[in-house]
């Protein structure tokens, strides 16, 4: 997710502020940028403002850039940037122009980048130009089709039974809740080889920018959100509205990025019926809920089990295969969650905070707050409640 220079983020390096509007010792320069790619960055011995002009900008800055994490911030109203802190805009979109104020004869330093910082784009790697034709059939036993070849990819979920089907001389079987995609040019025929019908769905589509080696010559067994993908794209053909193909196109694209994708995720969710799901998701319901009402506690993770009747594996599959992180660290990010919160409030000091959510101590609690949102629960709380001018108060200190 982006941040924007209004989040609490920000505040080690600058602030929103249309200060520069009041202030006669300023000079202003105009830049007009278009290179995406930041080579150098600048920092100035005085707070310096700039007022973003035409286009949108990304906002890179750091207090040293070739030793510490360059931090990336969308620019969407003036800032201050604070002496000695380093920045540079890139464009988001085609170009930006922005104005730079400054007090007269201010020291400007340049940095050279080691290592260049390149704004990129979101735009699709894939594509799905156009869907041919799409059809869920059912085919008895022994059923076989010759096979066919064509310049297009196919796809082929079988939704109950086992399909054979043989690619190129080598044959696969695709079990339910599988599929497999079909290349363009890559002859192929199917075949219903037990004693038991197979209900299949089958979408011929046109696309662009597929990496054939991460999605040819493949069985995926799908998880629940490709099964969800695959009932959404069936139930939108079935609807005559004004967006229907939009619809599909959408999904399947989902689907096929999904595919791809899933050979760089470490585990795939296991694919369950839907009794078992619902058991499923009414017990992390519950235990989520468990956990939401103890945070004020130590909450050791055999409590839980306790409570629940479960054991430590069953509870760490239940959150991997549903929210994907082990409830451990959970229940952790859960309570810095709720840390923002009570800082927000502003009716309790940090220490007491730290102690309320069960942390060992007000410097655990510190750097586990500071490692997860990069900026110290101190300078959180600045963040919200200082309403001075940095520039001025910097004035001040001088």
């Amino acid at each position: 997710m982006f941040y924007k220079t209004t989040s609490a983020n920000f505040s080690k390096f600058g602030n929103v502020s249309s200060a520069y509007k009041k202030l006669d010792e300023l000079e202003v320069h105009e830049y007009t940028v278009s290179e995406d790619t930041v080579y150098t960055m600048a920092s100035y011995n005085n707070p310096v403002y700039i007022e973003p002009m035409e286009g949108m900008a990304m906002l890179r800055i750091s207090e040293n850039p070739n030793e510490e994490s360059v931090y990336s911030f969308a620019l969407h109203r003036s800032v201050c940037i604070y002496p000695n802190i380093y920045f540079s805009l890139v464009p988001m979109t085609g170009y930006i122009v922005y104005n730079l104020y400054n007090v007269k004869h201010s020291k400007r330093c340049v940095m050279k980048l080691e290592e260049p910082v390149r704004y990129n784009h979101i735009t699709p790697m894939i594509r799905i130009e156009e869907i041919l034709a799409y059809y869920y059939v059912v085919k008895w036993p022994h059923y076989h089709f010759g096979g066919e070849v064509h310049n297009f990819y196919e796809l082929t979920y079988v939704d109950n039974g086992s399909l054979a089907t043989t690619v190129n001389n080598k044959t696969y079987h695709i079990n339910a809740q599988e599929c497999m995609v079909y290349g363009r040019g890559e002859f192929h025929d199917q075949s219903v080889i037990s004693d038991k019908s197979c209900s299949y769905l089958t979408i011929i589509f046109r696309a662009n920018g597929i990496p054939s080696d991460r999605i040819l010559g493949k069985i995926f067994k799908c998880s629940r959100q490709m099964i969800s993908d695959i009932e959404i794209f069936v139930k939108a053909s079935d609807n005559e509205t004004s967006f229907k193909n939009d619809a599909m196109i959408a999904t399947l694209q989902s689907l096929i990025v999904a595919l791809v994708s899933s050979e760089e995720e470490e585990t795939e969710p296991k694919s369950l019926s839907p009794i078992s799901q619902h058991f499923e998701d009414h017990l992390i319901s519950e235990i989520v809920d468990y956990i939401n009402a103890h945070l004020y506690e130590t909450l050791p993770i055999d409590q839980i089990c306790d409570k629940f009747s479960i054991s430590r594996s069953t509870l760490q599959n239940l959150f991997k295969d549903n929210l994907q992180i082990p409830p451990k660290e959970y229940i952790n990010e859960a309570k810095l969650s709720r840390s923002r919160t009570l800082i927000r409030n502003g009716d309790r000091t940090i220490s007491e905070i730290a102690s309320m959510l069960g942390f060992n101590s007000i410097h655990y609690f510190s750097r586990k707050f500071t490692h997860r949102y990069g900026i110290t629960p101190s300078e959180f709380s600045r963040g919200i409640y200082d309403s001075v001018e940095p520039a001025k108060k910097k004035k001040k200190k001088k």
